[in-house]
């Protein structure tokens, strides 16, 4: 059914009326809903126009007619305007309704209108037969998961949950949205960027971009055992001075700023690497200004000795104290496992004391490792996880080693290799457990 309403009307509309209807939301929102629907919101963008770009594709929909065509700033046939008012009706109005109206429900409310809606938006959104389809693609990765991180953020529940949420879509921005939107820009697609290098050069740049971000993961996964998360109004409850944060005051910036710099080496396109030089004036000029005060207000002495022990750009080579000391315990007497617990003490380990497996009064199983800190708790890990968390008391390079071996995805398949090659589970001399 096509609407009676002129494009150059109703485009507008459907994209600034969401936008209108969000800021009106905000203006009794608590500062952490404000976050979580900007996550929200951002999450739907990224998804949204993915979702876009499979639908056009695949047939499910298309934007403008023959007669009204799109156009302006499109990307593979999406309209980036009503793209980004979509997202902000998916994603900031639930959430900022959320103290007052089950996010579940708007969300519920909010389908139901598209269903009516889509089928009447014509000739901006022309459905075709399995239109359901993208639909239902749409509700499941852009809708959902983005109500569900903004309202996790907002009512700062599941810091693990909800780091993770942010580390896809943070990724996703870095690793898809800049370089497509760079790429878009020169006219280029992916495949003839990528057909400019050999397979061993292209192998090289990805492997390197791996180990990057998995350095930035490792310190989202420090912040979120901190309580906190990456996004700057989700922050940790405590300052953070372990993993890549012992050696490095902004490990996160600086590996998407060194993964910018790959890809733009990879794709061999300049505005990647303007990107990476924007992203380090930012951080060394605005955002560092902004960081430096707030943390100062929050943690007094202890930041102000941290920044003055940990450079911004430069790595130590040698881990800060990270706020307690660590105990790494491994088998004396096992054949496997006691040169390990040797290696470790030749190498002088900072704040990480060996022990003997057979002194613990738990009955270990597999190499444990234990820090006790007065301000965060316990913070444990076993098998090969453990023998990553001890490496990261030797130096940067072992640092690396170990984050590697601690990876999501990786690291059980790590462990599940070196069980079998003999590292597995072990009953040691004197434990009389069953």
């Amino acid at each position: 059914m096509e609407t009676t309403v002129p494009l150059e009307i109703l485009r507008p509309a459907v994209a600034l009326v969401p936008w209108l209807l969000a800021l009106a939301a905000a203006m009794t929102a608590n500062r952490p809903r404000k976050a979580g629907a900007a996550l929200a919101a951002l999450w739907n963008a990224v998804t949204l126009v993915a979702v876009n770009a499979v639908a056009v594709s695949a047939g499910w929909w298309s934007f403008g007619t023959p007669a009204h065509p799109v156009t302006g700033t499109t990307w593979s046939g999406v309209p980036i305007d009503v793209v980004l008012g979509w997202a902000v009706l998916w994603g900031a109005v639930p959430v900022l309704l959320g103290s007052i109206v089950r996010p579940a429900l708007t969300a519920a409310v909010l389908v139901a209108g598209d269903l009516l809606a889509m089928a009447s938006l014509r000739p901006l959104v022309v459905l075709e037969p399995d239109w359901l389809w993208g639909e239902a693609l749409a509700v499941a990765l852009a809708l959902v998961p983005g109500v569900l991180l903004g309202e996790l953020t907002a009512r700062g529940r599941a810091v693990r949950a909800r780091s993770w949420l942010q580390t896809a879509l943070f990724t996703a921005i870095l690793t898809w949205c800049l370089p497509s939107i760079a790429l878009a820009f020169a006219d280029r697609s992916w495949g003839e960027a990528l057909a400019a290098w050999p397979r061993t050069v292209l192998s090289l740049a990805i492997q390197a971009g791996v180990l990057c971000a998995i350095v930035a993961q490792r310190a989202v996964a420090e912040f979120a055992e901190h309580g906190g998360t990456p996004f700057p109004w989700d922050p940790p409850a405590r300052l953070v001075r372990t993993g890549p944060y012992a050696y490095l005051a902004n490990p996160m910036q600086t590996a998407a700023t060194a993964i910018l710099v790959v890809e733009a080496a990879a794709l061999r396109e300049w505005r990647l690497a303007a990107a990476a030089l924007v992203a380090v004036a930012f951080a060394a000029g605005l955002a560092a200004r902004h960081e430096d005060g707030e943390l100062a207000r929050r943690f007094g002495a202890p930041w102000r000795d941290y920044r003055r022990s940990v450079p911004v750009w430069r790595p130590r080579s040698r881990p800060v104290d990270g706020g307690g000391a660590a105990e790494l315990w491994i088998s004396a007497t096992c054949t496997v496992c006691a040169p390990v617990g040797a290696w470790f003490a030749r190498r002088a380990p900072e704040q990480l004391r060996i022990r003997a497996a057979e002194d613990h009064p738990a009955g270990l199983r597999r190499v444990h490792y234990a820090r006790i800190a007065a301000d965060e708790g316990a913070v444990t890990d076993s098998g090969l996880a453990a023998v990553g968390r001890g490496l990261e008391h030797l130096g940067l390079g072992w640092a690396l080693v170990g984050w590697v071996l601690r990876a999501p995805v990786l690291a059980p398949l790590l462990q599940v290799t070196v069980d079998a090659l003999g590292g597995g589970p072990r009953r040691l001399p004197g434990d009389s457990r069953a």
